[in-house]
């Protein structure tokens, strides 16, 4: 795929990841030239086939990187494409259920993946002026802590000796490479800028619909959760208690540091809002009566309220405010968006 007049080179990590082909959409609209990691030409052939469909004219390509955490992953790429002026790191190695210690699991990989980027870079690609790395609030929270306001600035507390289950231990690894991320910019002073884009629960359609599968992607899969508790409850559901974005606004704020040179060196906190199981229900009762009979209701009127109770509370106009107030997409059209296009594929059971 070739284009005329396009902008520069962005190298995107993982590439065929649930977040990351909303943001090469995000690029290729733009008209960047992008090239896209994966751990294979196989693996990333169909992406590259939907994206011809959707942009005839668009500069796409394909880099083979099988293992993101091997010491030198990086360095054939960066070598070869002298070209690349901004890196978005959003590949993770993140998988629940693996059957390894939770420091080979989970700490191990994430902390070595960014900071193998991060020196890949630094080494053979000293024409790259920004760097962007997919963290999480994960780094930001500190667990079951409804009251503390949560900033750009707010670091989760998480120790690695305090991690005891798969949970804490995904929790813990996004934190530990995040900060071994700004450590690293710190000392060694490299000549790009590094930001770094921390989302909540990430929500909302695939990018193409021939992605969407019976089992949803890890925080959409959690609205079905939701949506299959037992159709004859009506007390209040408290399920998730965490804050959301739309995937779409976690795209466009890869690019912002692009872009925007306010936010090229920011820690992008970015959250839509509350998410709470009611709401997610009244939004489903709301707006697909064909689930009538086969949902829960819940107890409607309480969705504000469990909203206050339950979930994190934040603040984010130190994003927003430098992103020229952008506007986050809301909840609900992010949870109709996700089910129309689920219920177009597949029966609801």
């Amino acid at each position: 795929m070739s284009a005329t007049n396009s902008k520069p080179t962005v190298l995107v990590t993982g590439a065929t990841g649930f977040i990351a082909q909303h943001v090469v959409d995000k690029l290729l609209k733009r008209k960047y030239r992008v090239i896209g990691t994966a751990r294979s030409e196989a693996k990333f052939a169909p992406l590259l086939e939907n994206f011809k469909g959707k942009y005839p004219n668009a500069d796409l390509t394909c880099a083979v990187v099988p293992d993101i955490a091997a010491p030198d992953a990086f360095d054939r790429v960066l070598k070869k494409h002298q070209e690349i002026k901004y890196v978005l790191h959003t590949a993770s190695p993140f998988s629940f259920g693996l059957d390894k210690p939770y420091e080979e699991a989970y700490l191990k990989p994430a902390v070595n993946g960014t900071l193998n980027i991060l020196h890949a870079i630094k080494k053979y690609a000293p024409q790259v002026t920004n760097v962007v790395v997919t963290s999480s609030f994960a780094a930001v929270m500190k667990a079951n802590d409804t009251t503390t306001v949560f900033t750009n600035e707010s670091w989760n507390p998480i120790k690695w000796e305090d991690v005891s289950n798969e949970e804490a231990a995904y929790v813990a690894s996004k934190t530990y490479a995040e900060q071994a991320a700004r450590k690293f910019y710190e000392e060694e002073k490299p000549n790009f800028k590094l930001a770094t884009v921390n989302p909540p629960y990430v929500l909302g359609p695939q990018l193409f619909d021939s992605s969407v599968t019976k089992v949803l992607n890890s925080s959409n899969e959690a609205l079905n959760g939701v949506a299959h508790v037992d159709p004859s409850e009506t007390s209040p559901q408290k399920q998730i208690c965490m804050l959301s974005v739309d995937v779409r606004d976690v795209a466009e704020a890869h690019v912002w540091p692009l872009e925007v040179p306010e936010l090229a060196n920011e820690r992008e906190f970015i959250v839509a809002g509350p998410l709470i199981g009611q709401r997610v229900l009244n939004i489903l009762n709301d707006n697909f009566p064909e689930l009538k009979g086969k949902i829960a209701k819940g107890d409607y009127d309480s969705a504000e309220k469990l909203e206050k109770e339950c979930c994190p509370k934040y603040d984010v106009s130190g994003t927003v405010n430098k992103a020229h107030n952008y506007k986050f997409i809301p909840l609900e059209k992010s949870v109709v968006d996700v089910y129309k296009q689920y219920l177009s594929k597949y029966n609801f059971s």
